[in-house]
């Protein structure tokens, strides 16, 4: 699933290119899954003609900001993507459709054109979504429930560790959960406990203040580094689990350049990877007994 890197790489590209344009022809797949609350005719009416005067993200949620106050947002979902007609782009991952000389591409869900520059969005399983909002996005349902996003507004050390150690639930679950971190997807989540040598399963509210403090660290680290290089993945450090964490499956044992093995459990609903070497599975904290008061029962 693109995460926080790679949908801010797409959100960098459409600015760079469509904003200042304008949209002269617009070809909505008729699909009322990846789009919501709008048909084929109804957003093909409403993008026709509009001037691109900006961009935002916020964690996995992006949008192209038009002239009359109108944004048009967009989730990847598993499989989404933006592919401009003419440019080859590059991926972090293996990706499901294949542009080469075919316009539009297969699995197109909009393709927008500028006179002669071609967007086009797409979508292999159909678990993205496409909506239309009119006024700031930022006050849409789907991006105001967001929590912070590590890039544009990490939280302060204090108020990162009170909002993990109240939490009853594993580290990498909490993570995941985007109205808690915004952006945050199964790699950044399993590199950030790498690099904190923290196990996926550790319990949030049975960390230290030191655990914390180093996650958060860890958090804005892999984020801003994977956005610094355009989420192109041979760029990112030769130190992280990123680059060896994919053998799940197959015949060999996965493994780090060292030698340590890469093991896998399920946390979160999510395979997780870890190396049980630097991260050790403490066990969950115990509910302490709660003594009564008995002088504050009621009589009969």
């Amino acid at each position: 699933m693109p995460e926080l890197p790679e949908v801010e790489r797409a959100r960098k590209l459409l600015h760079e290119r469509c904003v200042g344009r304008k949209i002269t022809r617009v070809c909505a797949a008729d699909d009322s899954i990846v789009f919501v609350g709008v048909g084929k005719a109804d957003i093909e009416a409403q993008l026709l003609g509009r001037k691109v005067v900006g961009s935002g993200r916020r964690g996995k949620q992006f949008w192209l900001l038009l002239s009359g106050g109108l944004s048009l947002l967009m989730h990847f979902g598993m499989t989404g993507e933006v592919h401009i007609q003419g440019e080859t782009l590059s991926h972090y991952r293996k990706i499901e459709v294949d542009v080469g000389e075919t316009w539009p591409p297969q699995y197109t869900k909009l393709e927008l054109e500028f006179n002669h520059m071609r967007v086009a969005y797409t979508d292999p399983r159909r678990l993205g979504r496409i909506r239309t909002f009119l006024g700031d996005a930022s006050e849409s349902p789907m991006v105001a429930k967001l929590g912070f996003d590590p890039v544009l507004d990490p939280p302060s050390p204090e108020d990162f560790a009170r909002a993990v150690m109240r939490r009853k639930t594993p580290i990498k679950a909490l993570l995941l959960n985007q109205e808690f971190s915004a952006g945050v997807g199964n790699w950044i989540a399993d590199e950030v406990l790498f690099q904190s040598q923290i196990h996926p399963a550790h319990f949030a509210n049975a960390l230290s203040r030191e655990q914390t403090d180093l996650i958060l660290d860890q958090l804005k680290r892999v984020c801003v580094t994977a956005v610094e290089v355009n989420a192109e993945s041979k760029l990112f450090p030769k130190t992280w689990l990123f680059h060896y964490r994919w053998a799940k499956g197959r015949s060999h044992t996965a493994q780090l350049p060292d030698g340590r093995n890469i093991e896998f459990v399920t946390v979160g609903g999510r395979t997780s990877a870890f190396v049980p070497d630097v991260q050790m599975l403490a066990p969950p904290p115990k509910t302490e007994d709660v003594p009564v008061d008995r002088s504050k029962r009621r009589r009969k």
